[in-house]
């Protein structure tokens, strides 16, 4: 990789418009224990899953949100934070049967991938204690809702428009949901800003008096990529108290950040740089911030290379799960060699 990057340094197309090169040194995993173990059913399902040991930051987590503190983790991508909600909701269900934990995500593909997540994790449990997970989201079915409102499972998966249209407003017909909801989670919490993040603040507060109405008081656990102050956005975006936890402790590979400021159409370059970078043998990625520019970007990498149709595809929102599915899975095996994507991917 450092040849490539030097290559391109002094390369007579790419030097004028490289304007920094910042590398990052591989990061070693850092574990930690519990103050108090976890059950032996609990542990259980951890060794299933071929854990033996805890991240610093999933102990640093769980053991804030043991003390009854919201918290919010904010550590790189695939750093294990799916586990530093998973676990205390978890470990609060084996001690209180009657609990019931709301899960909110930006995405439905999320939802669909978490709820996967959960099921596996939770199935050596399903003959001690029932820990069922169900998806209520504009995807279900009449029947479905029906038939989660009759029976509302411990673990809640949704989104907040649903939230919004759905729940709050017929709150009557959820008040042993709201009851006895001990947690909420908010994942991708660095998605809800702007409108968007305006809109899900007024959820919130609102979520909050419903749940103060039925005399509840439910810790809230949210998640996010590494952002500047996610104490500060957290609490802003809710109106509580936050705790932070931001140093990772799982392992890294070293990293190499390039900038390159483009002296003709950021576009042209992005193209041949995606072209180059797959030529050289590394699997790459290109984010863009619209579908028209994804797609646009895929049509004239195969316009110059019509040789890698089938190694190279475009990825964005208004594609079938089962399509996003196969060129995950494709991307995920080394079949693709390139994917340019909006942030769906990214998601």
């Amino acid at each position: 990789m450092l040849r490539f990057i030097e290559k391109l340094k002094r390369h007579r197309y790419y030097a004028p418009q490289v304007v920094y090169h910042q590398p990052f040194p591989p990061q070693k995993a850092s574990f930690s224990r519990l103050e108090t173990d976890f059950s032996p059913a609990l542990a259980r399902a951890l060794e299933r899953m071929g854990i033996g040991q805890l991240y610093s930051h999933q102990v640093e987590a769980v053991e804030k949100v043991r003390r009854g503190k919201n918290v919010v983790i904010a550590t790189p991508t695939a750093s294990g934070k799916t586990l530093t909600y998973n676990l205390p909701v978890v470990e609060r269900l084996l001690q209180d049967a009657g609990g019931k934990a709301l899960y909110l995500f930006p995405l439905k593909a999320l939802e669909q991938d978490q709820l996967k997540a959960f099921r596996e994790f939770v199935q050596p449990f399903q003959t001690p204690f029932p820990f069922q997970a169900e998806i209520y989201d504009g995807d279900t079915s009449s029947y479905r809702r029906r038939k989660i409102r009759e029976l509302i499972p411990p673990v809640l998966i949704s989104n907040p428009d649903m939230v919004h249209f759905s729940l709050l407003p017929f709150h009557a017909q959820w008040e042993g949901f709201f009851r006895n909801l001990k947690f909420v989670v908010i994942d991708e919490l660095h998605t809800y800003k702007g409108i968007f993040g305006s809109h899900l603040t007024q959820i919130l507060r609102r979520l909050e008096r419903v749940c103060d109405f039925y005399g509840a008081i439910p810790q809230i656990i949210a998640c996010s990529a590494t952002i500047a102050n996610p104490q500060a956005f957290a609490e802003k975006l809710t109106g509580l108290p936050f705790e932070a936890v931001t140093e990772s402790g799982a392992p890294r590979s070293g990293r190499h950040f390039l900038f390159l400021n483009p002296n003709t159409s950021p576009y042209t370059l992005a193209a041949k740089l995606f072209l180059d970078c797959i030529d050289a043998g590394f699997r790459t990625l290109a984010f863009t911030q619209a579908r028209k520019i994804t797609e646009l970007l895929h049509a004239w990498v195969l316009k110059d290379r019509p040789d890698l149709r089938d190694r190279v595809s475009s990825y964005r929102a208004g594609f079938l799960p089962e399509e996003r599915r196969e060129i995950e899975a494709r991307l995920v095996s080394g079949e693709l060699r390139g994917v340019i994507s909006t942030s769906a991917l990214e998601l």
